[in-house]
């Protein structure tokens, strides 16, 4: 009767784990004697399980840990949608009346706060600095679930539209202007030349869309305006699903109040609501490229692996003596296929901490190469779950690899074994020339998908934006309102522009609202053309408005294509200049007349004159780099003047000029922060910084799968030619001559590539299809 006791369990268990301790001095002993192989084993291993964690670790941290908010995935954005063209958001915000009465009427939305991103000019605490901030209302924290660490949030007292300044700083900035001093509670900084009380600080890690958000004020909106008459769509907003509350309750919810805001107010013609779960509001722009590039690097641990089999392979196959004679002194196939598999599970976790340090240089690579702008997290790092990972996945690839050699074993019978150990007899080569043919296969695959996504970045760096992106420097500067109200701006911005023309090697200089291509732009405006019945508000053409300030045209070389550009006598007071539109503009709305004959008002101010179109420029893409160009009126600076304004200088060194621009604009006011400033051909870069990541992390696993594929192959070939050394040998001593012998050879490593390619080849046409999304001018 077998002895099912605990003491008979317990033995056995023991047992068990002294059988693998053997197991694993045995295979310590042995590699010892045969340090290359394994050598080679553990850094072919390191290099497929070091990518392989560094791509999780960012997807870990990207795309699977919950948001830093209690309940963070019941979070939403809210975007008013258009019912005439589905899926397509307004680009411009939402309406403040459409966010009041949602606030009003929703029961599935808890609460839905509002904000604005904004920048602030800090002065007082030595050196003038721009801090990016967001004004918020009072409900923005509240939905979010997050207190501060110190101090209070925002209150409604504190929204009102003349309530006294109040701020909500960073724990970054808190550290690194006060020094984490706990009794700036009560504080005043200055913000625009504005005395604003500091009333919190937030924990270390918070963060709302943007990783460089420094400050949070109040909104302080009017909600007794009429803002459907008053302004257009502007402000952003973010809810809490409400308790017992679905996406599908909510959307259906909002969507039935859409319709009846669009059936009581014309304003709301044809408008609905989106709601996006804030995640994937967070991951949208980089989760299917951290998808592909997590695919890529399981490709490149599959070529390692089929790699390390076919040394495992040759390594038993090496040890058929060895194997014979412990088969013949009583040893089961149990016991031999366990060493096996506890050899290439050693060797496996042995390449598994080599790759943690391979990872963890990978991480700060990866971070340099994607900005933590792009990637949404302000660091990479392998913590306890990227470790339980990387041990995951070592154990289960020097399992899976050790399985080819031990089944190999296993199925060979002790008679056969014996034969073989006295001939150089090779044992399934076809298997061995499979896992070859795998590799070559898979490094197709992964070159031809670098091969798109490096020619992508070729092609966004050499597409025609509309302008010369060369020489050129930029730089932004905001007025505080207090000081440069209406004209004085415009004089400002004039002299400003005057002084960065003056200074040697400056070829020309301008100013815009915001940088072309890669700057934000005010879209979603309608306007009326004189002469034809005015439509209501809703049903107005639109069109995006951009602010440009003489020399603007001629500094970034965009062409004039019909009449002129604004000059100086359109800054000077007295001056009543038009409007200038581009190309995409009059084929649209006035391909039957002639631009120059038109007079139109624009709903950009209170009393919005007519006025006449006085030239048309080239187009220029809008929003990014893959942009189309839309339809564009451009203002004088004169005739709407800003207080953010971009500066543009052309020169044939523009890195060399920017400390002299800084300075030319501290003469004009010392207490003005001049930030952004770099090449226009940085921030292109900057802008398609997912692309590049892309790409160069594509072609180093697409070159690290070569390198491998080409080392399988080499071992391949090698041992076949080992193994056919006795045959080799007689063929020369009857006569074949050695070229024929060698030809022979490479024909069959040529045979074996020939097949992978095809595969390879048939692999890369269906993976060219599910990367469209992220191409760019390839066909």
């Amino acid at each position: 009767m077998t002895d099912r006791s605990p003491r008979s369990t317990r033995w056995f268990g023991v047992r068990a784990i002294e059988d693998i301790a053997r197991d694993v001095r045995h295979s310590i002993r042995g590699f010892g004697r045969n340090p290359g192989f394994a050598l080679a084993v553990a850094l072919t291993l390191a290099l497929g399980i070091g990518g392989n964690t560094a791509i999780f670790s960012v997807v870990d941290q990207v795309l699977l840990r919950t948001l830093p908010y209690p309940d963070g995935d019941r979070l939403v954005r809210v975007y008013e949608s258009r019912l005439d063209r589905p899926g397509i958001r307004y680009s411009n915000g939402v309406s403040p009346a459409n966010w009041l009465d949602w606030q009003r009427q929703s029961r599935t939305l808890g609460s839905i706060g509002i904000w604005f991103n904004v920048t602030q000019t800090l002065t007082g605490l030595g050196e003038p600095e721009r801090i990016n901030a967001q004004a918020v209302s009072w409900e923005f924290f509240r939905a979010l679930g997050v207190t501060p660490l110190l101090g209070r949030g925002l209150s409604p007292e504190d929204d009102g539209p003349n309530a006294p300044p109040v701020a909500v700083i960073s724990h970054r900035l808190w550290q690194r202007l006060f020094g984490g001093d706990t009794a700036v509670i009560g504080r005043k900084i200055q913000l625009n030349d504005v005395a604003v009380e500091v009333v919190g600080v937030m924990p270390p890690s918070f963060r709302f869309i943007y990783q460089d958000t420094d400050l949070w004020g109040p909104f302080r909106l009017d909600r007794n305006l009429p803002w459907r008459q008053v302004a257009g769509r502007f402000i952003d907003v973010v809810a809490r699903l409400a308790p017992g509350a679905t996406l599908s309750s909510a959307e259906a919810e909002m969507r039935s109040i859409a319709d009846t805001l669009a059936a009581t107010y014309p304003f709301n013609k044809n408008t609905s609501v989106a709601l996006v779960p804030l995640r994937e509001e967070l991951t949208g722009q980089v989760r299917s490229s951290l998808i592909v590039l997590y695919l890529a690097v399981g490709v490149l641990l599959s070529i390692a692996c089929f790699n390390v089999a076919n040394l495992l392979l040759a390594r038993a196959a090496s040890r058929r003596h060895e194997i014979a004679i412990r088969m013949s002194l009583g040893a089961g196939r149990a016991p031999i296929v366990r060493q096996l598999l506890v050899e290439s599970v050693l060797l496996a976790v042995a390449g598994g901490l080599v790759g943690l340090l391979l990872a963890r240089w990978s991480l700060d690579a990866l971070l340099a190469l994607a900005p933590a702008s792009l990637l949404r997290v302000p660091e990479l790092y392998v913590d306890q779950r990227v470790l339980l990972y990387a041990l995951s996945v070592s154990v289960l690839t020097g399992g899976i690899v050790g399985l080819v050699p031990a089944l190999s074993v296993a199925r060979r019978s002790l008679v056969a074994r014996i034969h073989e150990s006295g001939h150089r007899v090779s044992h399934s080569p076809w298997l061995r020339q499979s896992l070859v043919v795998a590799q070559v296969a898979m490094t197709i695959v992964l070159m031809s998908a670098a091969g798109l996504l490096v020619r992508t970045v070729i092609a966004l760096n050499s597409t025609n934006n509309g302008l010369d992106k060369t020489n050129l420097l930029t730089m932004a500067v905001s007025l505080p309102n207090s000081r440069y109200a209406d004209q004085r701006a415009t004089e400002f911005i004039s002299r400003a522009v005057e002084s960065l023309r003056s200074l040697p090697g400056v070829e020309s200089a301008g100013a815009a609202n915001s940088p072309p291509v890669v700057g934000s732009v005010r879209g979603g405006t309608g306007f009326h053309r004189l002469g034809t019945p005015l439509p209501p508000p809703q049903e107005m053409p639109s069109t995006l408005v951009r602010v440009v300030a003489p020399g603007y045209f001629r500094t970034l070389r965009i062409p004039i294509v019909r009449g002129r550009e604004f000059d100086d006598s359109d800054q000077t007071a007295g001056a009543a200049p038009g409007f200038i539109v581009n190309e995409a503009f009059a084929r649209e709305y006035l391909s039957d007349l002639d631009p120059l004959t038109v007079s139109m008002s624009v709903r950009m101010q209170r009393d919005n004159p007519y006025r006449p179109i006085v030239g048309v420029v080239g187009d220029v893409s809008e929003g990014s780099i893959r942009g189309d160009a839309r339809p564009t009126v451009f203002y004088s600076h004169r005739q709407m003047p800003e207080q953010t304004m971009s500066l543009f200088v052309r020169t044939a060194q523009p890195g060399a000029l920017s400390r002299r621009a800084v300075e030319a604009i501290h003469q004009l006011d010392p207490n003005l922060a001049v930030t952004g400033i770099r090449t226009m051909e940085d921030a292109f870069g900057e802008s398609i910084a997912r692309e590049r990541l892309n790409a160069m992390v594509s072609a180093a696993f697409a070159l690290s799968g070569l390198l491998l594929a080409s080392l399988g192959l080499y071992g391949l070939l090698a041992y076949l030619v080992t193994e056919r050394t006795k045959e080799i040998g007689i063929r020369i001593s009857l006569g074949a001559p050695l070229g024929r012998v060698m030809r022979s050879v490479i024909a069959g490593g040529f045979r074996l590539v020939g097949i992978g390619a095809v595969v390879g080849i048939a692999g890369s046409l269906v993976l060219g299809r599910s990367l469209e999304s992220l191409l760019f001018g390839v066909e």
